[in-house]
This record gives structure tokens, C-alpha cells and sequence, in this order.
């Protein structure tokens, strides 16, 4: 190996000894009069993580919840609004699941709250984190020699993967056959071939949004009032300059997703509404447009994919396809079908189109 190159390498060595006493901590969740909490459900978040289970509660959750999906209805109540936080409980003699309201909650644990047993259960699942990376390190020789590689170089491959192709859960992967996203940004990290390459293995732009994003999971995340177990996973994973393989690339994925949204949220619905539709019914419509997301989904006619561009005044425009895109930066030409909104945000939904790249 050129000298040079051990030098860089051996500059991220660094020795770390811990000291800690193995607890056990065990027992069933608690439970108030006959239900069980599963987990919180935020609707303004990304539906990679709009759903936070306790860990306990995981395997417990059906479809769609793991996946992210929610109908954001309450269970008890049926009362038709926009609720930002509901709560999933199980019935613990039936095993039924309820998606009730952050309000309606009182009928089933009592005056306390959800919030404050959400905080003294993520507190109790903290200990038992620590627990498990004890019992995984070990009490003698230091932490064992876990893959790590540098963190800006992982969030810039997981943004590119994301931009080319979406962002794959592992719920979807399982529907689809296909690879998840962290799966494959471990691969790429595992390849010494593209870790050599440093930075220069990616875009400008995927550089420039990988450094919006550790900015945001560093500086700005942290000052949220209300932080979900996530959300702290995210905090926890981007301290350092250097990010573990094993615990690091799921979350550094699904963080990328939780950061599109929170820029979606702060480029303000209100500016968005105004900017109305980009063209009337049935119109045709030829547009340069930026592609900001896509999503794919399995259906009876196969793998179909939701691509989100913006067109040069910022409007949003839909577009659902079973072509996989590739190009962020194309020449829009298709019919007006229909005129949509999500979360308020006019889309302007088109079909029967074809893409050119963008002069």
C-alpha cells in the first residue's frame, strides 16, 4: 500500500476501551387497564418513519404499520379530522389493534398521558440499548473491530441511491424481492474499490444535499422540543466524523427520507398552496422539471413507481409510471389527468408522457 494512502487510513484508527457492568433487565411491557402501547405515529413525517414502535413491539405490528403507512382515522372516536399524533395500542386478551388519537387516549391509560408513557417506555428501551452494545462488546478488550467508514461518504451514497431509485424499506423489499436501500449502500461501503474513491465518487449535488443533511441531524434536529426514538438514533449516529457499519447504515438511509421532509415542510405549504396547478384539465403539458422523489410499490400489474418533480416556478407535479427514472433534470410532455393535493400542496397529476433530457 503507497504510504500516503496508510497514513489517511491510519488516521481514523483510534483506540477505545469501555468500562461497564452487565444489567438484565426483563419482564413483560406495561400495560394499563388490558391494553398494551405499540408504538406512536406522527403524520407529518416521512412514511419511512412516521411509525415509531417500541422495540418490544416490532414484530408485534401488522401491515401496513411497518411499512409506515396509517390511515390517521381514530379507532375510537371516528371522528373525520387532520390529527398529527395517534398512538397504536393492542388489546391485550385479543390482540386487536387500535389506532386511536393523541385526545381519545385517555379512555384507554388513563389521565397520564401518552407522551408520558411513550417517555418513560423509550427510557426503559435506552437502558436496554445500552445493554445489548454491552453484551455485544464485550467487558475486556475494547470495542471489536467493527467495519466503519467515513459519514459524509455514507450519507452521499445513500442520498445517490435514493435519488436514482427511491427509497426501498425493508417491508418493501420483502414485497418486491428487490434490495433495500441500506442494503445496498453497505454493499457500496464494503467496496474498496468505491470507498477509495473518496467524495469524488459522487455528485455535486449529492455532496452538497449529504452536507444539508448532516448539518440538519446536527445542528437542527436536536433543538426539536419533541424527539422520537428515531429521531435520537439519527442524533446519536452522526456525532462523529466516523459511522459504524452495522447500527449506521439503516438509519443514515431512512435519515435522508426524514431530512426531504423536513425541507418540504420548511419550504412552507402556504407559498406552495399559492403556486396552484401547472396546467388545467387535459391540457398538454411540456415542461423542464426537476425530479425531487420516487417511490415504487408493487401492484397486480407489476412494479409502479410515483415520480414527484417540481417545474422552474416550483409547482408539483405527479407522475405514475412503471418506468424507473434515472435523470433528475428532464423535458417533461404529457396530458393534465387530474388535479390533486397532498397535505394541502396542489399536484398536478399526469399521464401518457415521455421524458427528454434537459437542455
Amino acid at each position: 500500500m503507497h504510504p500516503a494512502k496508510l497514513e489517511d487510513r491510519m488516521s481514523y484508527i483510534r483506540e477505545e476501551k469501555i468500562l461497564a457492568v452487565k444489567v438484565a433487565i426483563t419482564g413483560e411491557p406495561p400495560k394499563i387497564d388490558g391494553y398494551r402501547m405499540l408504538a406512536r405515529i406522527d403524520m407529518a413525517a416521512a412514511q419511512a418513519v412516521r411509525v415509531t414502535p417500541l422495540a418490544w413491539a416490532y414484530n408485534r405490528l401488522p401491515e401496513p404499520y411497518r411499512s409506515g403507512d396509517a390511515t390517521g382515522d381514530c379507532d375510537h372516536c371516528h371522528m373525520q379530522r387532520e390529527r398529527r399524533y395517534l398512538f397504536l395500542l393492542e388489546e391485550v386478551e385479543t390482540g386487536k389493534i387500535l389506532e386511536v388519537g393523541k385526545t381519545c387516549l385517555k379512555d384507554y391509560v388513563g389521565r397520564q398521558g401518552a407522551d408520558a408513557m411513550m417517555r418513560r417506555a423509550q427510557l426503559l428501551m435506552t437502558v436496554i440499548n445500552m445493554v445489548e452494545e454491552i453484551d455485544e462488546v464485550g467487558l475486556s478488550n475494547g470495542r471489536p473491530p467493527e467495519p466503519v467508514v467515513d459519514l459524509r461518504w455514507l450519507v452521499a451514497a445513500a442520498v445517490r441511491q435514493i435519488r436514482q431509485r427511491g427509497f426501498v424499506s425493508r417491508a418493501r423489499a420483502e414485497e418486491t424481492g428487490d434490495l433495500t436501500t441500506a442494503e445496498i449502500v453497505g454493499e457500496m461501503a464494503r467496496s474498496g474499490r468505491m470507498v477509495g474513491k473518496g467524495m469524488k465518487a459522487f455528485s455535486s449535488e449529492d455532496v452538497a444535499r449529504a452536507d444539508a443533511v448532516i448539518h440538519w441531524a446536527r445542528k437542527v434536529l436536536p433543538q426539536k422540543a419533541d424527539l422520537g426514538e428515531f429521531e435520537s438514533m439519527i442524533i446519536h449516529h452522526v456525532r462523529f466524523d466516523m459511522v459504524g457499519l452495522k447500527r449506521g447504515v439503516g438509519v443514515i438511509a431512512a435519515a435522508v427520507t426524514a431530512f426531504d421532509r423536513y425541507e418540504e415542510l420548511e419550504a412552507g405549504a402556504e407559498s406552495l398552496k399559492a403556486l396552484g396547478y401547472a396546467g388545467e384539465l387535459g391540457q398538454r403539458l411540456e415542461t423542464k422539471v426537476v425530479r425531487k422523489r420516487s417511490f415504487s410499490s408493487e401492484t397486480r400489474w407489476g412494479l409502479m413507481w410515483k415520480h414527484i418533480f417540481r417545474d422552474p416556478e416550483g409547482r408539483q407535479i405527479v407522475w405514475k409510471t412503471g418506468k424507473a427514472l434515472e435523470k433528475d433534470k428532464v423535458v417533461l410532455k404529457g396530458r393534465v389527468k387530474e388535479h390533486d393535493e397532498y397535505r394541502g400542496i396542489p399536484q398536478t397529476v399526469v399521464t401518457r408522457c415521455s421524458i427528454r433530457p434537459a437542455s
